[in-house]
């Protein structure tokens, strides 16, 4: 009966502890704001041109890609030969130039038909970079470093302008949003240090620093936004990871 006693007087002062670290740890974070995590940048990859068809798509998802890297290439054949009849219409137009030129200045041509010539080589080289712009919008690459987490189509699908092609995320930094009390915009301020505390990540604390306030109280919810910019290079910081930060500190002078 006294062991079992002592047990229960155990148990309970154990518990009791428990309880009072349990109180604490909320007591420590019953100022932290609950933020979400979003990447620093989204890119939406379109389709340039008007219906065409698609040749290859050369990336799949979960692959890292650079800037300027070939995502997808659409079919191009009439492009190309139209910027190789455009090489040779130069090639012939500065050819005639030349030639019509030397004879002005030999006093053996008109100016007026010098003159024409070279229109003609301007606009023959006008054709030109309009064919390879032409050419170029039918392979489309990447606008920025990151990663591919979305394909919208396949090899011979048809595309047309502006639907999308692919999604590339950049998280090497990230940014967590929150939406705070107004009373606290006097005491915040742009570069301002801020940690962020991460509970998926056994609660990992992330410095941080204030990258933008919002000057607009949003008129539903009474509160203003406040995004904190961290660098994410080893990627630990998913987006759509919820964090939390505690405002309240007040702004260094």
């Amino acid at each position: 009966m006294k062991i079992f006693r002592s047990f229960s007087t155990t148990f309970s002062r154990l518990a009791a502890v428990a309880g009072l670290l349990a109180i604490l740890s909320l007591r420590s974070h019953a100022q932290d704001v609950q933020g979400l995590t979003i990447p620093f940048k989204l890119i939406q990859v379109p389709s340039p041109v008007l219906q065409e068809i698609i040749d290859t798509v050369l990336v799949e998802e979960g692959v890292e890609v650079k800037e300027g890297q070939v995502l997808v290439q659409l079919r191009n054949a009439k492009e190309l030969l139209l910027v190789q009849e455009s090489e040779r219409l130069v090639e012939n137009a500065e050819f005639q130039a030349k030639g019509l030129e030397s004879l002005f200045n030999q006093k053996m041509g008109s100016k007026e038909a010098s003159l024409k010539a070279k229109t003609e080589l301007e606009l023959a080289k006008i054709r030109l970079a309009l064919a390879k712009e032409q050419l170029n919008e039918k392979t489309i690459r990447a606008k920025i470093d990151g990663v591919v987490v979305k394909k919208y189509k396949e090899a011979g699908e048809s595309i047309d302008r502006g639907e999308k092609l692919i999604d590339i995320v950049n998280f090497d930094q990230v940014y967590v949003q929150f939406y705070l009390d107004p009373k606290l915009m006097q005491t915040l301020s742009v570069g301002q240090p801020i940690g962020v505390r991460f509970p998926v990540l056994n609660n990992s604390v992330f410095n941080g620093k204030i990258d933008f306030i919002d000057p607009r109280i949003d008129a539903s919810s009474g509160l203003f936004r406040v995004r904190v910019l961290i660098e994410n290079h080893d990627r630990k910081i998913k987006p759509g990871m919820r964090g939390a930060a505690d405002f309240t500190t007040k702004k260094r002078p």
